[in-house]
This record gives structure tokens, sequence and C-alpha cells, in this order.
């Protein structure tokens, strides 16, 4: 690319343009409805930039088919997307990455005891 550039379109994080910050913010809240839900459980949206998005997936073995689906639907996924989060899409990317973290298991409480005579009280 020749010429002078608006220094917004390299930025990522937090210097990141506004706009594409909460474009990101509301893919990622809504990536089961974005790639559906079987794809929503072996990626991540990496991040949004330059309009494309970047796409991880942890099954190494799975991302060459991915990468043929994503080219073979891309007119599709794009035109949904572009309309339901009003962002201009321009390619889609899929990349290895890291499986997410499990979930943190619900602590239990301390005292189990205190918190239901805390209950009772609040209740009766």
């Amino acid at each position: 690319m020749k010429g002078l550039h608006p220094l917004s379109t390299g930025l990522r994080g937090k210097l990141a343009p506004e706009s594409a910050r909460l474009a990101e913010a509301r893919i990622r809240e809504a990536w089961p409805f974005a790639v559906g839900p079987l794809l929503a459980r072996r990626t991540r949206l990496i991040r949004f930039h330059r309009g494309r998005l970047v796409v991880g997936c942890w099954e190494l073995t799975a991302i060459p088919s991915l990468r043929l689906a994503a080219e073979a639907t891309w007119p599709t996924v794009q035109e949904r997307l572009s309309r339901a989060f009003r962002v201009h899409l321009s390619g889609i990317e899929i990349v290895p990455c890291d499986p997410p973290e499990p979930e943190a298991p619900a602590r239990a409480s301390e005292d189990g005891l205190k918190e239901l005579l805390l209950a009772w009280r609040k209740g009766g």
C-alpha cells in the first residue's frame, strides 16, 4: 500500500477506534449466532482487524476444512454479519490458537451453615 494512511487503521486494543472495538465486542458476544453452534464450540474470535475476522481454532486437524468452508460460505456469512452488526467485512482468516481456559468451578461457601441461616432469616 502506497501513500499516507490514517494511524487508526493500524491501531489495536485500547488505541483502536471506538467503532472497531464496539463491533468486535458485539461479534464476540454473539459468536454462536455469527458462526453457528457447531463452529462456536471449536472456534473463537481472535480479533476484528481492518475489516477482517481473524478466527482461532484449537483443533488443528479441522483448520484446513474450516478454511475451505469459510471460503465457500463467505458471501452469505459476510452479508449476515454486515447486516446484523453494521460493519464492513472484507474477509475471514482461520488461524490456530490455544483452547479456551476451562471455566472456574463455582466456589463453595466456606461456611454453608452460616449462608443457610442468613438465607432463612431473609426469607422469614
